[in-house]
């Protein structure tokens, strides 16, 4: 039986952000501007082009600097993930500004080590051994529910890959590691999936209370509407 799972992660600040968005924008497009205008006027110092270069480059080179770090603020707050599990592999893309999309990271279910929580006691055993940890992450607040998957590379390089699931994610990852999941999760993930399940019980019931409320207000309105025409008569 083929198994194919899609999560999307959204990121709320790209909609909360976006004049923040925007003025970062272009006060990275200003940046780049200014450094490329600071090389540029060097060369037209004709002869004294070579000997005045590098004091354009010095003062060009904060502007670029800015540039770049307006750059990773600015996707930091407007990217966000899908994760795909199928039969294989876990596939990670990155979305910037709803717009692009990248697949980033590509990991082999077969050669997954470890799944637990973020700073439990199987991460603090594995993290020691990892080259390298990938965030694939919008919340970083919620350590909780911030699920680490260790695993290597077809090369045998072993990395840590961070991701923040939901209920039907760890459902999917635990069909697609059936085989080997009584060695491969680790004992914090039984909690994270409680605290996933009830985190869905609450957002179902607080959708639920909204609907209501909205339909009780709605009640109310009608019979106060009702009641003035009764005393108008």
């Amino acid at each position: 039986m083929e198994l194919y799972f899609e999560q999307n992660v959204t990121n709320k600040n790209v909609d909360e952000r976006m004049k923040r968005t925007k003025a970062l924008i272009v006060a990275k497009t200003i940046c780049m501007i200014i450094g490329v205008f600071a090389i540029v006027s060097s060369a037209m110092l004709g002869d004294y082009f070579f000997y005045y270069f590098w004091v354009f480059l010095i003062i060009s080179a904060p502007f670029f600097i800015a540039n770049f770090i307006l750059g990773r603020i600015n996707k930091r707050f407007n990217t966000e993930y899908d994760y795909v599990i199928d039969d294989e592999f876990i596939r990670v893309t990155e979305i910037y500004f709803r717009e692009r999309r990248k697949q980033k990271y590509t990991v082999r279910l077969r050669l997954i080590e470890s799944v637990g929580v973020f700073d439990s006691e199987g991460y603090k055993k594995v993290e020691r051994s990892a080259n390298k940890k990938i965030l694939a992450l919008v919340n970083y607040d919620d350590e909780d529910s911030i699920l680490y998957i260790c695993y290597k590379t077809d090369k045998g390089v072993r990395n840590i890959l961070f991701l923040e699931p939901n209920k039907a994610f760890m459902i999917a990852l635990r069909r697609a590691l059936s085989s080997s999941a009584l060695t491969v999760f680790d004992k914090s993930v039984s909690d994270l999936e409680k605290r996933l399940a009830q985190k869905e019980q609450e957002e179902a019931l607080v959708a639920v209370n909204g609907y209501k409320d909205e339909d009780q207000s709605d009640y109310d309105s009608a019979d106060s509407n009702d009641t003035d025409g009764d005393d108008n008569k």
